[in-house]
């Protein structure tokens, strides 16, 4: 069953030329990412990078989804987030390319110092004497790692942190740490790796333990090599999960389907679905379709041989 949500906009009435203001930042944080997948590529072709992996396709709905994305806020995601990145102001063009080109760095690539292919995004948790940052007022990013959904047990974990400091007494005065459980944790995957076990068991897990885990499921239609009716129950993964919808005095998790390519849709239903879940630490999946993979999979140099899927 789709979860339908009645959204309250703000008393303060929202200026025309507020809006459009806010319309054409985002269009330009959408052009400047598709520009840099566009300029990424090309460097990998060209030999100057050994690399590439970008988010052409998924700007719309990252910029969307970074507008519920606050301070406390964890991402455990994956390697195509780098939209998100930039709107959420937690990089740079400039420190993108920094991490393609693997600068040592940490002044310029700031994520892992050139340790980690791009588009695998972190933020600090400790300081230089090992104690931790102030996490509760800071936007924070679960350090990306390669294997698909392996993002997803993570994710649970960082989920049940902000539970744990809900209901648990003796974590009330770690106020450096968390605003009272307030904390979402996003997590982001895309529709083929959702056919991984641990997909599976997180879900699974979120569902019986009602944590704050907001997944969402960049759906191109297609996997690596086959459509979405081959390696998807029902074609589907929103349909896959039908039995997990919860309803009333059910634990499970409440599940969203929008469209990738309609803005408004998405700011209104991911602003919603995000404060629900702030509120009743209810998990949910945001199915995210119709968005595009223009150019590709993944591509590779080695030496004079460059591979693209």
């Amino acid at each position: 069953m789709e979860e339908t949500l009645t959204f309250t906009y703000s008393n303060e009435e929202l200026s025309y030329d507020a809006f459009k203001h806010q319309v054409l930042t985002d269009y330009r944080i959408a052009q400047v990412s598709r520009e840099t997948s566009l300029l990424g590529r090309r460097e990998v072709l060209t030999g100057k990078a050994k690399f590439g992996i970008f988010g052409d396709g998924k700007e719309l709905a990252q910029i969307a989804m970074a507008k519920s994305f606050g301070a406390g806020d964890f991402r455990s995601g994956y390697y195509r987030d780098q939209t998100f990145m930039f709107a959420s102001g937690l990089a740079s063009v400039e420190q993108f390319f920094a991490q393609m080109y693997a600068d040592p760095d940490v002044n310029n690539e700031p994520f892992s110092a050139g340790r980690q292919m791009v588009a695998h995004f972190s933020t600090r948790n400790v300081d230089d004497n090992g104690s931790f940052l102030d996490l509760a007022n800071r936007k924070n990013i679960s350090a990306d790692i390669s294997p698909t959904a392996g993002q997803m047990p993570r994710a649970v974990g960082l989920a049940l942190a902000s539970k744990s400091f809900r209901h648990i007494q003796q974590l009330w005065n770690k106020t450096d740490l968390s605003h009272n459980g307030n904390e979402v944790c996003f997590c982001t995957i895309g529709d083929a790796s959702t056919s991984e076990g641990h997909f599976w068991e997180s879900v699974n897990a979120a569902g019986v333990m009602q944590i704050p885990l907001a997944i969402f499921v960049w759906d191109d239609g297609y996997g690596i090599s086959v459509p979405n009716k081959y390696q998807t129950t029902k074609g589907s993964i929103s349909h896959a999960l039908s039995g997990f919808q919860k309803e009333k005095d059910t634990n499970g998790l409440h599940i969203y389907k929008v469209k990738g390519w309609d803005y408004a849709e998405m700011c209104e239903v991911f602003e919603a679905g995000i404060q629900k879940m702030r509120e009743t630490h209810a998990p949910a999946i945001f199915h995210v379709q119709e968005i595009t993979q223009p150019q590709g999979h993944i591509l590779i140099a080695i030496k004079n041989l460059k591979i693209g899927f």
